[in-house]
């Protein structure tokens, strides 16, 4: 249905998953929900048939009016109609950008509410990789193979984290015409934006980020013949299944996402322009807090936990070296510079080799940066994640 909409030129509409799924022209991400005893429900993955909104597309595009009609009254009259149905459009343009500030223009998410749709998400997740083993490959497979199943329940929420993070900095608006009576243009109210952040923040918990360990237990290298692909985890450790890898590729995203350029000047601009909306520095802030803030629940939620925050300090680093607008550099090379010199002065001292080993070189390194203009390209490589939407392209 979708590729026979465009066949008949209908655009992608992206903003229809938030009102109630309303065309097939958006990029649908499967319903799943948790049963009561804790399985997955599938019975709601996607809607038959074609969307409210495709209805009024087809209608508006191929209508016939009687002789005598004023055709472009009527056509009006469908658009305001819909609109005030709750049934709008946005594309392309809107949605795919990393910084694009629409905040309910997303691809392969679901629900009115993000925020509250990535919290939902989190949960199935969570059951998901609990219940998650060897029957997800057939008998006699190698259990290597698990990795491919593994990906992308891992990944689960990353369309979702997408979304919820585009009301961070957000701006709500149409494509408003002189006379049609819409709104241009309005900020993300305060309050949902902290909603949304705190939601955001909440999936680079190492909790939430660290493998059961049983899974552990039954990832072998993989056998002859069974190479590795982009499609698999990023690892550092040779053949061995990397345990960490996956919660820094993970964290990764969320930083780039949360600390892209664009958004960053966005946020600086809407607290200058109301100091009631968080500015720059107030994320930076969280972002910094809430990673080097929880204690760790055992010594492999700490060393994810030291991924996660590496992985953020080098996005804190990209922007303060390589951000457009001047006041972005700024405050991020001065959030750069707290952070260092609270790396340098831990109370009580860390006594512990491995956090200390991790604190003096992250704070080596932001010495270095500042001093050296250390580039992305002198610097470790950044973790890579396995491709997402669209696969193939390099859009």
């Amino acid at each position: 249905a979708h590729e026979v909409g465009h066949t008949i030129g209908l655009a992608h509409n992206y903003i229809a998953s938030t009102q109630g799924r309303a065309s097939v022209m958006d990029y649908p991400h499967p319903v799943a929900k948790l049963k009561d005893d804790g399985t997955i429900d599938l019975s709601d993955a996607y809607l038959e048939g074609i969307g409210e909104w495709d209805k009024v597309a087809v209608t508006w595009g191929y209508q016939d009016f009687p002789e005598g009609t004023d055709q472009r009254a009527a056509l009006e009259r469908i658009i305001i109609q819909a609109r005030d149905r709750g049934l709008t459009f946005l594309t392309d343009q809107d949605a795919r950008p990393t910084g694009s500030a629409h905040p309910g223009t997303h691809l392969w998410d679901n629900g009115a509410d993000v925020t509250a749709e990535l919290t939902r998400m989190m949960a199935v997740r969570r059951a998901a990789l609990t219940r998650f083993g060897e029957n997800a490959i057939r008998r006699g497979m190698p259990l290597a193979l698990l990795e491919e199943a593994l990906v992308p329940l891992y990944l689960h929420h990353r369309y979702q984290v997408e979304a919820a993070v585009k009301l961070v900095g957000g701006q709500s608006y149409g494509y408003a015409l002189r006379g049609d009576g819409q709104e241009p243009v309005r900020a993300v109210p305060a309050p949902v934006q902290e909603q949304a952040l705190r939601a955001v923040l909440g999936t680079l918990r190492a909790s939430e980020l660290k493998i059961p360990e049983r899974l552990l237990q039954i990832l072998p290298p993989r056998p002859a013949g069974f190479d590795a692909t982009r499609e698999l985890f990023d690892r550092e450790t040779g053949p061995v299944f990397d345990a960490i890898r996956p919660a820094a590729s993970a964290a990764d995203l969320v930083a780039s996402l949360l600390l892209d350029e664009t958004r960053a000047a966005r946020l600086v601009q809407q607290h200058a322009l109301d100091p009631s909306l968080p500015g720059l520095e107030d994320v930076i802030d969280r972002i910094l807090g809430s990673v080097f803030t929880p204690t760790a629940g055992d010594a492999y939620e700490s060393e994810i936990q030291r991924a996660i925050q590496r992985v953020v300090v080098e996005r804190v680093m990209d922007l303060a070296a390589a951000a457009g607008m001047s006041q972005v550099r700024a405050i991020a090379a001065f959030k750069l510079e707290e952070l260092r010199g609270r790396l340098a002065g831990a109370t009580p001292p860390v006594t512990a080799v491995p956090e200390r080993a991790h604190r003096q070189l992250l704070a080596s390194d932001i010495r270095h940066f500042q001093e050296r203009d250390w580039t992305r390209e002198g610097r470790p490589r950044a973790p890579v994640i396995p491709p997402g939407s669209p696969i193939g392209t390099d859009r």
